[in-house]
C-alpha cells in the first residue's frame, strides 16, 4: 500500500505484479491507433492494449488510500499517466 513516503518501493512492486501477469503492456506500449481498415492483428493489439491499461488502473487504484485516489484526476484514462502522476506527486529529488 503507497503511503506517500514509500513510493519508490510501491512503484516497484506494482512493476512486479503487472510483468508477471503480464498485464503491463500499457506502460511501455502507446496505445495502437484503430481505424476502418485496421487489420484482426491490430484490432488484436488494441484489445490486449486496452485490457492491459484497465486492469493496471484497476490494480494501481486498489493499491492506494482512497484520499490519494480522490486527488488523482478522473480525466487520467492510461495506467502510464496515472503512474507518472503518481510519480511526480510522491517521487523524490
Amino acid at each position: 500500500m503507497l503511503t506517500g513516503a514509500n513510493f519508490k518501493e510501491w512503484k516497484e512492486n506494482v512493476l512486479i505484479v503487472l510483468g508477471v501477469m503480464d498485464l503491463d503492456l500499457a506502460l511501455w506500449k502507446e496505445q495502437p491507433i484503430l481505424s476502418d481498415k485496421s487489420t484482426k492483428d491490430e484490432n488484436m493489439e488494441h484489445e490486449r492494449w486496452d485490457r492491459s491499461n484497465r486492469m493496471s488502473l484497476m490494480i494501481m487504484k486498489r493499491s492506494i488510500p482512497e484520499a490519494f485516489r480522490d486527488s488523482t484526476s478522473e480525466e487520467v484514462t492510461t495506467a502510464k499517466v496515472f503512474l507518472e502522476t503518481l510519480q511526480k506527486r510522491f517521487a523524490r529529488n
